[in-house]
């Protein structure tokens, strides 16, 4: 499996997760021994003008293919002054 692969079964299953994602931005993805890790933001929305931003770390096993982790965490919102 090459990177643009791991790309495009991570952005699948990012999709499958959110049924409105806007924007799927991958920061890192390099490899570590048997997996690929990427990192990066994804965009949703939740309401009609309400987007969420989430950073998020996945990790695809290279033999199977398979997402073996992923985690998502909030990113920090700007307040306007």
């Amino acid at each position: 499996m090459d990177s643009g692969e791991a790309e495009l079964r991570a952005r699948k299953f990012i999709k499958q997760r959110h049924s409105r994602v806007e924007r799927i931005f991958f920061r890192t993805m390099y490899k570590v021994e048997n997996s690929w890790i990427l990192q990066g933001e994804v965009q949703f929305k939740r309401a009609f003008f309400f987007a969420v931003n989430r950073s998020f770390e996945l990790r695809i096993n290279m033999d199977t293919g398979e997402v073996v982790f992923y985690e998502e965490n909030p990113l920090p919102q700007l307040k306007a002054k």
